[in-house]
């Protein structure tokens, strides 16, 4: 299968789409495959040539929305000051809010292998510690602790903007971020 032929293109859209109208409804255990064919209007052997089941669709689904992320989270340590930080994570948001009925949606799903806001927390938290542990004299203790505070207040901005729509809002208060940013400041 040609994965740039627009039919197989506009095919997988209808799928995904299909499943993320679905887990706003209801929860992931209770939808099926018979489920998405129905409300994407597609039979079984088209959605077997995309994915292998649910869990496939949905795994697909949150690795594009932290790949995403990955490339986003890249440039933030390099910024001097938090209001270039704000500048370089602003595409971020964008697109992030772009997709925010769908990542709202993948938020809900809680398996043994899919769990997208703790995938997005733990990749924030290993990539604050990180790029501290060569600056700093804290001890991995601390900065395990650091790391950990940077992404529950990251994850939480990120889930509060996509639910209420409030990138900019959040940017107007930018000086709360700067009293925040304190906590993470480094001898």
């Amino acid at each position: 299968m040609n994965q740039n032929d627009l039919r197989v293109i506009k095919t997988r859209k209808n799928i995904e789409e299909s499943f993320i109208f679905l887990l706003k409804q209801k929860d992931f255990y209770k939808i099926t495959v018979q489920d998405i064919l129905d409300t994407a209007l597609i039979n079984r052997s088209t959605f077997y040539k995309h994915y292998e089941d649910k869990y496939q669709l949905a795994e697909t689904l949150c690795n594009e929305v932290l790949d995403l992320l990955k490339a986003g989270v890249r440039n933030r340590f390099c910024c001097a000051t938090l209001e270039d930080a704000l500048i370089t994570i602003k595409p971020l948001y964008q697109i992030l809010s772009a997709k925010r009925e769908e990542i709202l949606a993948l938020f809900n799903i809680h398996t043994d292998t899919i769990h997208l806001y703790d995938d997005m927390a733990d990749l924030l938290k290993r990539s604050f510690y990180e790029q501290h542990n060569t600056k700093t004299q804290h001890s991995p203790k601390i900065l395990d602790y650091f790391s950990v505070l940077y992404a529950s207040h990251v994850m939480t901005s990120i889930k509060w903007c996509l639910q209420n729509n409030g990138y900019e809002e959040l940017c107007n208060h930018a000086q709360v971020f700067f009293k925040l940013a304190e906590v993470f400041k480094y001898p």
